[in-house]
């Protein structure tokens, strides 16, 4: 990982601001103020029920950036985006992350989301993965069309595997990319689309 060169000061499409930075303890208030600033819709797809304070306080205790490296987007002092990149360094799976992503609605639109996905990227290939996941659920078109340009691969679909906050099952969507191949499509990719994608943490 290349933690040593956060804090890093970015520069959005609109020309405002933002710094992006790897999470610590102290931000565990400011990332339930994120989440539970999100619209119900877009919390509804969530893996977890990030409006329950013992949610986020049991992330903010329980960093290993070894395992789970988050790097929120900080615009005056407020977290606006979150962007995780999941590992288990000790499992069969050691070579493999996932990646998940959310950006507040007030910053979509405007490139973030693309930025951290180019900090994710960065990060992998610097902890020498060799494949990034993504899930989603299948009726996510936008995430789909977006994973898709950057060139991952629908590997499965598992029927009736997610169950959202309103008890409605969904069907799950994994997703795959070799992480050298991601990183060499990404300026091209980034060049080329002018909008952004949300993304569950």
């Amino acid at each position: 990982m290349i933690l040593d060169e956060y804090p890093k000061e970015i520069s959005l499409k609109d020309g405002s601001s933002l710094t992006l930075r790897p999470m610590v303890e102290d931000d565990e208030a400011g990332l339930l103020e994120f989440f539970t600033g999100l619209e119900k819709a877009d919390r509804l797809y969530l893996r977890h029920d990030v409006s329950n304070p013992e949610v986020i306080k049991s992330w903010a205790q329980n960093i290993d950036y070894d395992r789970v490296l988050p790097i929120l987007a900080i615009a005056d002092s407020e977290i606006v985006g979150d962007a995780t990149l999941h590992r288990n360094p000790f499992s069969w799976m050691r070579h493999v992350g996932s990646i998940r992503i959310v950006v507040g609605k007030e910053y979509r639109e405007k490139g973030l989301a693309r930025i951290m996905a180019a900090e994710v990227f960065q990060n992998a290939l610097a902890s020498k993965l060799e494949k990034l996941v993504a899930e989603m659920l299948t009726d996510q078109l936008d995430a789909r069309r977006v994973f898709s340009r950057l060139g991952f691969r629908e590997e499965a679909v598992l029927k009736d595997h997610v169950m959202d906050a309103n008890d409605v099952k969904h069907d799950l969507l994994i997703m795959t990319n070799d992480v050298n191949t991601l990183w060499q499509n990404w300026v091209e990719f980034s060049e080329s689309v002018s909008g952004s994608w949300n993304m569950e943490d």
